[in-house]
């Protein structure tokens, strides 16, 4: 609260990007969020979703009777904040009081710079019900039940829930309870884990009703000596098997309808071979294809994000 200089302004002014309405409310000032309601209007935004904000000052006049002909609008002679979203929302901020719009661009300015995880709305938020505070709570093992992991007879007979990673010794980047082929045991995935990178070994995301599932996981450790993984690779074969009514895959069939995909170009998958990853090599995993996406790395997605944003902000001035 201390950094609250304002906590609510009247007759401001809000303009979105994409829509030339211009809508005047009140502005609110909370811990952890901003809100602007005029009439049917209320817009929410949490701070550590505000990208950028910049202060653009008002014009100075020399004398009250000396001004430019440029700044003969009312509007011209206010300052604003123009606001950018990471999820492309854009909107402008205009106030009549100056030293008001400072107030709000100090607040803001202090508000989305948190200095730890704990200022964050999600670790001060408090409910006032027993209810509320239990309807929040996420668990793994229920939502695994919801998708069908490890029902009897159903789409998910042969996956089963795995604790190998409840202390995170197995993957530090990876939830404590992990879904996995049922036929699979905790000693292989261990073995599996030291041939992706970060010990990130694929593991089921989500499981469709029809019985077909997506999983995760990193590059493999290929290397420029082409090493190979059997644990890897049966453990690949367990989660292709799994849409199988008996969970085994025929042996002579020829179809490669299971696709492995590498988000990454071609090229970047095989130079990281140099540092000891790369992709993996499909003459090991039967009935699978691979496909590439072509995705850059995320110095370069950064980039053409940050490029098409300020494309968007030309835009709407």
């Amino acid at each position: 609260m201390d950094h609250i200089r304002v906590s609510k302004v009247e007759q401001m002014r809000l303009v979105r990007s994409g829509n030339n309405t211009e809508y005047v409310g009140t502005l609110h000032l909370t811990t952890h969020h901003m809100i602007f309601s005029a009439g049917d209007l209320e817009l929410w935004i949490p701070y550590p979703m505000i990208h950028s904000a910049v202060l653009v000052r008002p014009p100075r006049r020399d004398s009250d009777d000396n001004m430019q002909a440029v700044y003969t609008e009312e509007r011209a002679l206010e300052g604003s904040i123009r606001i950018r979203c990471h999820h492309f929302l854009f909107v402008t901020l205009r106030c009549t009081d100056i030293r008001r719009l400072y107030d709000v661009f100090a607040t803001v300015k202090h508000l989305a710079c948190v200095g730890s995880l704990e200022q964050l709305y999600a670790f001060d938020y408090r409910s006032d019900t027993a209810d509320d505070a239990k309807a929040v709570e996420y668990d793994a093992h229920a939502e695994f039940r919801r998708m069908g992991v490890g029902v009897a007879g159903g789409v998910g007979q042969h996956w089963r829930v795995s604790e190998i990673n409840r202390e995170f010794q197995l993957c530090a980047t990876y939830p404590p309870v992990l879904a996995i082929p049922a036929r699979i045991s905790d000693t292989t995935l261990t073995y599996a884990a030291r041939y992706r990178s970060k010990a990130r070994l694929p593991v089921l995301s989500y499981l469709h009703p029809n019985g077909a599932s997506m999983t995760r996981s990193s590059q493999p450790m290929v290397g420029l000596k082409q090493a190979r993984s059997v644990q890897d690779e049966k453990l690949v074969e367990a989660i292709v098997a799994t849409s199988e009514p008996t969970g085994m895959v025929p042996r002579f069939r020829n179809e490669r309808n299971n696709i492995i995909i590498d988000a990454r170009p071609t090229t970047n998958a095989v130079v990281n071979r140099a540092i000891g990853a790369g992709s993996e090599n499909m003459d090991h995993y039967r009935q699978c294809r691979k496909v590439y996406l072509g995705i850059d790395n995320i110095h370069v997605m950064r980039d053409a994000l940050n490029r098409l944003a300020d494309a968007a902000v030309d835009a709407a001035d």
